[in-house]
């Protein structure tokens, strides 16, 4: 079972980023220290490509809300595999899909196990633009690691730009129930919407592209369940 309930789409759009409307965000909140500026942005994103030729195509790898709302300009997106890291609800969200008061969750890559997702393709002319616009997505508040991954295809092995959890980060949220992690997504709401529709948009973009996830479609049926106890007329408002 998943969940069946509507849910309107909502994430963050490419000229949100491009104005930086995002960040602003972040930095008229209680958690702006922690926002990196563009200089430093800029030194992270020369850091990760310090090996890259300038003139081969870069792959980007989804697993969560770069599924369903990419925000990039990429040349194809093809299936693939990570093995080392999976996909987990495990990065504390203050803004974009919670509160400093009320924080939510979004996912993350985290250790141990497999991912399945999606590779986006950026051709060399315009990879280092469309990159300094993912980092001003991901990777403005230090909560993830840019790390270069080895995706299995079906088309052979390839290499991909990947964000992991930063252990180190106050944003980890570590390893949560089901339980606790539904409850969360159930009860928060951000700039960018609930935390229940950035969980079913996932599961529902993951089975759309043939990658399902059971345990993403279990924490579908466990808000289905909380929404439904929580509201037993069937008009939650989240």
């Amino acid at each position: 079972m998943t969940n069946k309930r509507h849910h309107s789409f909502t994430g963050i759009t490419r000229e949100a980023i491009e104005n930086d409307h995002s960040r602003e965000a972040i930095k008229n909140s209680p958690t702006a220290s922690s926002v990196l500026c563009d200089k430093s942005l800029a030194a992270s994103l020369d850091e990760t490509l310090k090996d890259w030729d300038g003139q081969s195509d870069i792959y980007v790898f989804g697993y969560g809300s770069l599924i369903w709302n990419p925000c990039m300009h990429h040349s194809g997106r093809i299936a693939g595999t990570v093995r080392g890291f999976h996909r987990r609800f495990c990065l504390w969200s203050n803004v974009y899909r919670g509160t400093p008061e009320n924080p939510g969750l979004v996912l993350a890559l985290d250790r141990g196990g497999a991912c399945r997702g999606m590779l986006y393709r950026l051709t060399a002319d315009v990879a280092y633009k469309e990159l300094t616009l993912l980092w001003r997505r991901e990777m403005f508040g230090g909560s993830y690691v840019a790390k270069w991954l080895k995706a299995s295809t079906e088309d052979g092995p390839v290499q991909a730009i990947g964000f992991v959890i930063n252990h180190a980060s106050k944003a980890y949220a570590g390893r949560l129930s089901d339980d606790q992690v539904v409850h969360k997504l159930a009860h928060c709401r951000g700039h960018y919407g609930s935390g229940a529709d950035y969980l079913v948009q996932t599961a529902a973009a993951l089975r759309a592209v043939g990658l399902d996830d059971p345990h993403m479609d279990r924490l579908c049926d466990l808000l289905t369940a909380l929404e439904t106890a929580d509201h037993p007329t069937g008009q939650p408002s989240i």
